[in-house]
Protein backbone atom coordinates (compact mmCIF):
# COMPACT_ATOMS: atom_id res chain seq x y z
CA UNK A 1 0.00 0.00 0.00
CA UNK A 2 2.75 2.47 1.30
CA UNK A 3 4.40 1.51 -2.27
CA UNK A 4 1.53 2.77 -4.38
CA UNK A 5 1.43 5.95 -2.49
CA UNK A 6 4.72 7.00 -3.38
CA UNK A 7 6.85 5.44 -0.53
CA UNK A 8 9.91 3.59 -1.27
CA UNK A 9 9.60 0.24 1.10
CA UNK A 10 12.42 -1.19 3.48
CA UNK A 11 11.54 -4.66 4.77
CA UNK A 12 13.85 -5.75 7.55
CA UNK A 13 13.48 -8.52 9.91
CA UNK A 14 15.51 -11.29 11.59
CA UNK A 15 14.01 -14.32 9.72
CA UNK A 16 14.71 -15.03 6.27
CA UNK A 17 11.29 -17.01 5.83
CA UNK A 18 9.09 -13.25 6.38
CA UNK A 19 12.08 -11.52 4.73
CA UNK A 20 12.52 -12.09 1.15
CA UNK A 21 11.72 -10.93 -2.37
CA UNK A 22 9.04 -13.87 -2.71
CA UNK A 23 7.06 -12.15 0.04
CA UNK A 24 7.71 -8.55 -0.67
CA UNK A 25 8.70 -8.35 -4.52
CA UNK A 26 7.91 -4.58 -4.52
CA UNK A 27 9.95 -3.23 -1.75
CA UNK A 28 13.19 -1.71 -2.70
CA UNK A 29 15.52 -3.36 -0.19
CA UNK A 30 14.83 -6.56 1.89
CA UNK A 31 17.03 -7.43 4.63
CA UNK A 32 17.06 -10.17 6.36
CA UNK A 33 19.27 -9.88 9.44
CA UNK A 34 19.02 -8.55 13.35
CA UNK A 35 17.77 -5.31 13.56
CA UNK A 36 20.57 -3.76 15.24
CA UNK A 37 23.04 -4.57 12.37
CA UNK A 38 20.64 -3.39 9.72
CA UNK A 39 19.82 -0.01 11.08
CA UNK A 40 23.02 1.35 10.56
CA UNK A 41 22.78 0.44 7.23
CA UNK A 42 19.68 1.98 6.45
CA UNK A 43 20.53 5.66 5.64
CA UNK A 44 17.57 7.05 7.73
CA UNK A 45 17.40 10.54 7.29
CA UNK A 46 14.62 13.81 7.82
CA UNK A 47 12.67 11.95 5.05
CA UNK A 48 12.25 8.64 6.17
CA UNK A 49 9.53 6.74 7.09
CA UNK A 50 9.64 4.25 10.15
CA UNK A 51 6.40 1.70 10.32
CA UNK A 52 7.33 -1.08 13.43
CA UNK A 53 5.65 -4.05 13.07
CA UNK A 54 7.19 -7.00 14.40
CA UNK A 55 6.43 -10.46 16.11
CA UNK A 56 6.28 -9.20 19.63
CA UNK A 57 7.17 -6.79 22.29
CA UNK A 58 10.16 -7.33 22.63
CA UNK A 59 11.31 -6.76 19.24
CA UNK A 60 8.73 -3.86 18.84
CA UNK A 61 10.70 -2.22 22.20
CA UNK A 62 14.20 -2.83 20.12
CA UNK A 63 13.14 -1.57 16.89
CA UNK A 64 11.61 1.58 18.58
CA UNK A 65 14.67 2.34 20.60
CA UNK A 66 16.79 2.29 17.45
CA UNK A 67 13.97 3.96 15.61
CA UNK A 68 13.98 6.97 18.16
CA UNK A 69 17.61 7.62 17.70
CA UNK A 70 17.31 8.68 14.09
CA UNK A 71 16.32 11.69 12.70
CA UNK A 72 12.90 10.04 10.82
CA UNK A 73 9.93 12.41 9.97
CA UNK A 74 7.45 9.53 11.13
CA UNK A 75 8.09 6.80 13.73
CA UNK A 76 4.76 4.58 13.99
CA UNK A 77 4.13 1.62 15.91
CA UNK A 78 1.70 -1.20 16.03
CA UNK A 79 -0.36 -2.44 18.61
CA UNK A 80 -3.16 -1.68 21.12
CA UNK A 81 -3.13 1.13 23.15
CA UNK A 82 -2.28 -1.30 26.33
CA UNK A 83 0.55 -2.58 24.90
CA UNK A 84 1.96 0.67 23.25
CA UNK A 85 1.87 2.36 26.69
CA UNK A 86 3.88 -0.72 28.34
CA UNK A 87 6.61 -0.13 25.52
CA UNK A 88 7.13 3.17 26.42
CA UNK A 89 7.05 2.69 30.09
CA UNK A 90 9.75 0.04 29.87
CA UNK A 91 11.51 2.02 28.16
CA UNK A 92 11.41 4.86 30.52
CA UNK A 93 12.36 2.68 33.00
CA UNK A 94 15.74 1.99 30.67
CA UNK A 95 16.31 5.38 30.66
CA UNK A 96 14.84 7.08 27.40
CA UNK A 97 13.50 10.13 28.35
CA UNK A 98 9.07 10.79 28.04
CA UNK A 99 10.05 13.65 25.68
CA UNK A 100 11.26 11.03 23.19
CA UNK A 101 7.93 9.44 22.54
CA UNK A 102 6.06 12.08 21.59
CA UNK A 103 7.03 11.87 17.66
CA UNK A 104 5.66 8.38 17.30
CA UNK A 105 2.57 7.18 16.30
CA UNK A 106 1.72 4.62 18.18
CA UNK A 107 -1.21 2.53 17.88
CA UNK A 108 -0.39 3.80 14.22
CA UNK A 109 -2.62 4.60 11.86
CA UNK A 110 -6.14 6.71 11.51
CA UNK A 111 -9.32 5.52 13.47
CA UNK A 112 -11.44 4.58 10.39
CA UNK A 113 -12.63 1.88 11.59
CA UNK A 114 -10.09 -0.67 9.66
CA UNK A 115 -10.38 -4.59 10.79
CA UNK A 116 -8.56 -6.49 7.75
CA UNK A 117 -4.47 -6.01 7.27
CA UNK A 118 -5.76 -4.57 3.82
CA UNK A 119 -7.30 -1.67 5.67
CA UNK A 120 -5.20 -1.05 8.66
CA UNK A 121 -2.37 -0.56 5.52
CA UNK A 122 -4.73 2.23 4.08
CA UNK A 123 -5.15 3.75 7.65
CA UNK A 124 -1.61 3.58 8.23
CA UNK A 125 -0.66 5.22 4.91
CA UNK A 126 -3.41 7.59 5.17
CA UNK A 127 -1.65 8.77 8.33
CA UNK A 128 1.79 8.91 6.34
CA UNK A 129 0.64 10.53 3.87
CA UNK A 130 -1.23 13.25 6.17
CA UNK A 131 2.38 13.78 7.31
CA UNK A 132 4.32 14.23 4.72
CA UNK A 133 1.97 16.40 2.44
CA UNK A 134 1.38 18.64 6.33
CA UNK A 135 -2.12 18.31 5.53
CA UNK A 136 -4.18 21.48 7.11
CA UNK A 137 -7.01 19.39 7.71
CA UNK A 138 -8.00 17.92 11.22
CA UNK A 139 -6.76 14.70 10.44
CA UNK A 140 -4.83 14.35 13.90
CA UNK A 141 -8.54 13.87 15.56
CA UNK A 142 -8.29 10.58 13.98
CA UNK A 143 -5.33 9.81 14.63
CA UNK A 144 -4.80 6.71 17.01
CA UNK A 145 -2.20 7.43 18.47
CA UNK A 146 -1.46 8.13 22.33
CA UNK A 147 0.29 11.22 21.07
CA UNK A 148 -2.47 12.91 19.37
CA UNK A 149 -3.91 14.35 21.82
CA UNK A 150 -3.77 16.07 25.24
CA UNK A 151 -6.11 13.77 26.93
CA UNK A 152 -4.49 11.12 26.20
CA UNK A 153 -0.88 12.29 27.29
CA UNK A 154 -2.37 12.28 30.30
CA UNK A 155 -2.74 8.73 30.24
CA UNK A 156 0.74 7.99 30.01
CA UNK A 157 1.34 9.59 33.10
CA UNK A 158 -0.49 6.83 35.19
Amino acid sequence: MATLAGFASVVVDDRDTFANRERFPEAAQVHAAEYEEVFPRLGINETSYIVIVTRGHRDDMRVLELAIATPARYIAMIGSKRKVLNVIRELEKQGMARAAFERIHAPMGLDIGAISPEEIAISVTAEMIAVRRNAASNWRSLSMSVFAAEPERAVLSK
